[in-house]
């Protein structure tokens, strides 16, 4: 039989269709397969607590270069034993002054002292004696107003002329451009009750607060109660904090700003790492569908994978953030409702289309019974649906460790737990460092702030945070957007408040750091915590050294009116006025810098 050539070129443009199709559907296949496999999860974990710098490799009785006065158990002492891990200073921690002053380290420099100590004139007379020296003092609260009275010598020493009140109730606080991250600003809602001092000249103020009526009631700037301040004692600097924020991690970044300021430059390692993280997002089940249906006329379900995906990766994808995704399978274990093969496909398929990750939320809406329960659910859950999916990031959230703890110890081959190599913590979950190791493998990093929510203190908690170490995770708790309580949970207003927080409070944040997801964060902590240094300054030459070096490494460079001009062995990104951030690419980089007395 002859076949037309209309009828040729007819069959082979079929054929051609059908091997197209063919392909396409193979190659479906495949990338369907990558996607039920976690990119992120490693053969093994290749840092460990045992090749990085922790407390026990700081700890100095005689060669330390800052010396931690104050009860092991007190919070102030914490914070500061924690930043002389992130910064790798040798420390060591003395109960008194007494006790310091009699195996004082030849190396000391700097002097953390909580207030509770300071309460003799012997005392004030070793601190008189240490500014002598030339060594820096940083008093991470006051004592009590009695003890300035009794001891006038102590005034002297902190720059305070008089005492105008003992209590006085501020209208907010500035904090001055050039100390923490993020320029100056003001708080309105920071108002609390302090001692109020009038100080020398020749101090500097860092954080005032402010005053209603200060106009009305003819107080100078200079004259507002000061927050944050440095006196110039002798032979060294000796600053002041009038506030209790060494109550928690935000005393961090207040370190490092102090430090910064007792010399013509500071340089110190960053983790440079900026996660956001959807916290029980995606969601697996149906749960909750009558109330989301009257809210939103959808299904759970469905307005999980038709409203809440879109927008989701629309706002991540407009501030080019990474998505990092706590699975919460379900939220209600008692109740029937199962989770589906193709709710699985469908997130596991959108996550790998956007290079995405996932981990699984410890969240669940019942009791505290139902924890044990949940981990059993999803781990023979998983182990059927998606059988290949190593999961190795775990967020607790609400779930407390007595549930969890026993399955990352003890690495239960049967458990969704059994692989987990980082951990996700509430923000100051019961005092945890911001970044530790849980056990030998496990990494534990805090959420650092909420993206549905933006208060004052949680600004200030941020931008020191990030002035300490570079770092931030952001989350975003859609068990509120599921579960709605009031309207303050729809999703119309949260997605909003996430839009704006990323594009606006995190802005300057992400233009200085990278963004990341969680697993690319874990590998960042764990170098930082490797590697020491050694930095010396020639003229205009400021030379870094870099011990454990691992083919990257970051690091913060702070200036006072100059610039840099040139790097040997690395790069660098100009954060904003005096403040660098530098990309070491080789162990030993060369900093070239100059005069700067531009505003901005």
């Amino acid at each position: 039989m002859k076949i037309s050539r209309s009828n040729f070129a007819a069959i082979s443009v079929t054929m051609i269709a059908i091997l197209i199709l063919f392909q396409f559907s193979n190659l479906s296949a495949i990338y369907a397969s990558q996607a039920m496999k976690n990119a992120n999860a490693l053969p093994d974990v290749s840092i460990t607590v045992n090749k990085t710098i922790q407390a026990p490799n700081l700890l100095s009785t005689s060669s330390y270069t800052t010396a931690l006065i104050g009860s092991k158990s007190n919070w102030e002492t914490m914070i500061a034993e924690e930043w002389c891990v992130y910064t790798k200073q040798p420390y060591y921690r003395f109960p008194s002054l007494d006790a310091f002053y009699g195996n004082i380290s030849k190396n000391c420099k700097l002097l953390i002292v909580n207030s509770y100590v300071i309460d003799s004139s012997k005392d004030v007379n070793i601190l008189a004696r240490m500014a002598k020296r030339g060594v820096s003092i940083i008093l991470t609260s006051l004592p009590d107003i009695s003890t300035f009275r009794s001891y006038p010598k102590l005034m002297e020493l902190t720059g305070i002329r008089k005492i105008e009140a003992d209590s006085y109730y501020t209208n907010g606080m500035t904090v001055y451009e050039g100390f923490l991250l993020g320029g100056k600003t003001t708080y309105t809602d920071l108002k609390k009750s302090i001692p109020y001092f009038l100080l020398e000249s020749g101090t500097k103020t860092y954080i005032s607060a402010s005053i209603k009526h200060q106009e009305r009631k003819h107080i100078k700037n200079e004259e507002l109660p000061p927050v944050l301040w440095r006196n110039y004692y002798e032979n060294g600097f000796v600053f002041s904090v009038n506030y209790d924020f060494f109550q928690d991690h935000t005393g961090l970044g207040m370190l490092s700003a102090m430090l910064s300021e007792t010399n013509s430059y500071n340089l110190y390692p960053i983790v440079d790492a900026q996660s956001v993280v959807c916290q029980n997002f995606p969601y697996l089940s149906n749960e909750n569908s009558d109330r989301i249906s009257q809210q939103y006329f959808y299904t759970s379900k469905a307005f999980c994978e038709n409203v809440l995906w879109p927008d989701v990766v629309s706002i991540l994808g407009a501030t080019d953030d990474k998505f990092s995704g706590m699975i919460a399978p379900k939220m209600e274990y008692s109740s029937s409702a199962e989770i589906s093969q193709d709710a699985i496909s469908f997130y596991f398929k959108q996550a790998e289309r956007i290079t995405g990750e996932l981990g699984i939320s410890g969240d669940q809406m019942e009791s505290r019974s139902f924890h044990e329960d949940k981990i059993k659910y999803d781990s023979k859950t998983f182990k059927q649906l998606a059988p290949d999916y190593i999961f190795t990031v775990f967020s607790p959230g609400s779930m407390p460790e007595s549930a969890y703890e026993g399955y990352l110890k003890f690495y239960s081959k049967d458990s969704i737990l059994s692989n987990i190599q980082t951990l996700i913590l509430p923000k100051e979950h019961e005092h945890s460092p911001v970044l530790s190791f849980y056990n030998t493998k496990i990494l534990a990093m805090s959420y650092i702030c909420d993206g549905f929510s933006h208060t004052d203190e949680e600004d200030l908690y941020l931008r020191s945070i990030e002035t300490a170490l570079g770092y931030s995770a952001v989350s975003l708790d859609f068990s509120r957007v599921l579960y709605p309580s009031g309207k303050s949970d729809d999703w119309t207003t949260l997605s909003r408040d996430m839009a704006r927080f990323l594009d606006t409070y995190w802005k300057s944040f992400r233009k200085a750091f990278e963004q990341v997801n969680i697993s690319q964060a874990d590998q960042k902590v764990r170098k930082f915590f490797t590697l020491d240094y050694s930095s010396y300054r020639r003229n205009d030459t400021i030379s870094l050294s870099i011990t454990n070096f691992d083919e990257e490494a970051s690091f913060l460079l702070d200036l006072t009116d100059e610039k840099i001009v040139a790097v040997s062995g690395g790069t660098f990104i100009k954060a904003e006025k005096d403040k660098y951030v530098l990309h070491a690419t080789a162990k030993n980089v060369t900093i070239e810098v100059t005069e700067d007395l531009t505003e901005n």
